[in-house]
């Protein structure tokens, strides 16, 4: 009797799934019969296949059919990553009927694959009946605002869906005031990602008004629109009274120092937000002035994103002096800022007293050696702070001699960042010297210098260390 797969052994159809990719696996071999699919449901692989990843892999149309139609009966699969394919609307559509039937799968990235107002809306169809899906990603589609309404009347349903990544978008503040009529009623979502959407003053104060009431939202993304010192007046208002929220990103939206004072003002009376992103906001010293005056009295906010705002040592001068009181602050990014040296000695002198912040990123200031000196001095007495960033800092060999013998004494520092600042291979040679005594202290940027193999590696690293949202200026900074 000749062999088809009706009467082929198991083992064989084992060894030929071996030969499989998983995209070959779950879309081309089920169906054929059903002893087949049988045989296939019981192999190692397709048992452990919870995170499918095909990311970049030219899935359209046809591809996305014969996907969605294996997601239809498959039950393992709880994570799909399909971004920067080409689904496009018709493909949403296949993957959306999937979606119907499908009771696992948790987590959807849609993120660039050219999706429309249609594919949203075939998508919200799916989310009315869905109740698996708890994090979907759009990222840089482009559902405009009609795409983000049909989201929004759908999830006035949904009870699962918890994190929607919206940025890049082009949804404006019609989308926006859409989101935020959403969000008064809706008790599901807690991370919604809006950052690059064209977003102004009218689309703020929507989003703002719903945060007077609901109760749910934890992360709110504005990242990268134009909403402006009259805006944050109106999300200042909202923290003033939202108890839940504790994670508002801003970056890039031209509060300015007003803008700074009214989220500052909010600050004295908040006692939920735990971080606040207002990276490149042209805040100043009189911006950082009044942070400062907040933090004095805040006992909640622990990550504080300040780079990029044209701060000098003044403004320095004025938020160290709040970190000699404030005992909660644990991350404190002041990159690209002109802090100098002066303000480098400030940062010290609070970092001898301040038993509380771990992270400190000074990256791109300009400290010099002086300013590595202070801080330096500082290291030998501070038993708290793990992460520092003097990344593109003018501190030479002398700044890093003077690091070096503070390294043989500082027993807490995990993570110091110390490329693109001149060091000669005698600067290099005072830092693994030092290393010898410390078995803690771990040196990024510096490893090419003595081992060029491993410059990609640490550029690798030192990517993952900032914010994923900044991918755009993290590329521009890097080449």
């Amino acid at each position: 009797m000749p062999l088809t797969f009706l009467t082929l052994p198991v083992e064989i159809v084992y060894r030929i799934l071996d030969h499989q990719s998983d995209l070959t696996m779950l879309c081309s071999m089920r169906n054929v019969c059903q002893r087949f699919n049988t045989i296939v449901d019981s192999y190692y692989r397709y048992q452990a296949l919870i995170t499918f990843d095909i990311r970049d892999d030219g899935v359209e149309g046809l591809e996305a059919q014969y996907l969605a139609n294996a997601l239809k009966n498959n039950t393992t699969l709880t994570i799909l990553n399909l971004y920067a394919n080409n689904i496009g609307d018709i493909g949403v559509q296949h993957l959306v009927d999937a979606l119907q039937t499908n009771t696992t799968l948790t987590i959807l990235n849609l993120g660039f694959n050219k999706i429309g107002a249609v594919g949203a809306q075939h998508l919200a169809d799916a989310l009315q009946n869905n109740a698996t899906l708890t994090e979907l990603n759009l990222y840089r589609n482009e559902i405009g605002a009609v795409g983000a309404q049909h989201l929004a009347d759908a999830l006035r349903n949904n009870t699962t869906l918890t994190t929607l990544n919206l940025e890049w978008n082009q949804i404006a503040d019609i989308g926006a005031q859409h989101l935020a009529d959403l969000l008064q009623n809706n008790t599901a979502l807690f991370k919604l990602n809006l950052s690059y959407n064209q977003l102004g003053a009218f689309g703020a104060q929507q989003l703002a008004d719903a945060l007077q009431n609901n109760m749910t939202l934890t992360t709110l993304d504005l990242g990268l629109n134009r909403i402006e010192a009259i805006s944050a007046q109106h999300l200042a208002d909202a923290l003033q009274n939202n108890t839940t929220l504790n994670a508002l990103y801003l970056r890039q939206n031209r509060i300015e120092a007003l803008g700074a004072q009214h989220l500052a003002d909010a600050l004295r009376n908040n006692t939920t937000l735990t971080t606040l992103d207002l990276n490149n906001n042209q805040i100043g010293d009189i911006g950082a002035q009044h942070l400062a005056d907040a933090l004095q009295t805040n006992t909640t906010l622990t990550t504080l994103n300040l780079g990029y705002n044209q701060t000098t040592d003044i403004g320095t001068q004025y938020l160290t002096d709040a970190l000699r009181t404030n005992m909660t602050l644990t991350t404190f990014d002041l990159e690209q800022n002109q802090i100098g040296a002066v303000g480098a000695q400030h940062l010290a002198d609070a970092l001898r007293t301040n038993t509380t912040l771990t992270v400190l990123n000074l990256r791109n200031n300009r400290i010099g050696a002086v300013g590595a000196q202070h801080l330096a001095d500082a290291l030998r007495t501070n038993t708290t702070l793990t992460t520092l960033n003097l990344y593109s800092d003018d501190i030479g060999a002398v700044g890093t001699q003077y690091l070096a013998n503070a390294l043989r004494t500082n027993t807490t520092l995990t993570t110091l960042l110390i490329g693109n600042n001149g060091i000669d291979d005698d600067g290099a040679q005072d830092l693994l010297d030092a290393l010898q005594n410390n078995t803690v202290i771990i040196v990024l940027f510096l490893i090419y210098l003595i081992y060029p193999s491993v410059l990609f590696y640490t550029d690798a690293c030192h990517t993952t260390y900032r914010r994923q949202s900044d991918r755009i200026r993290t590329q521009e900074g890097n080449q």
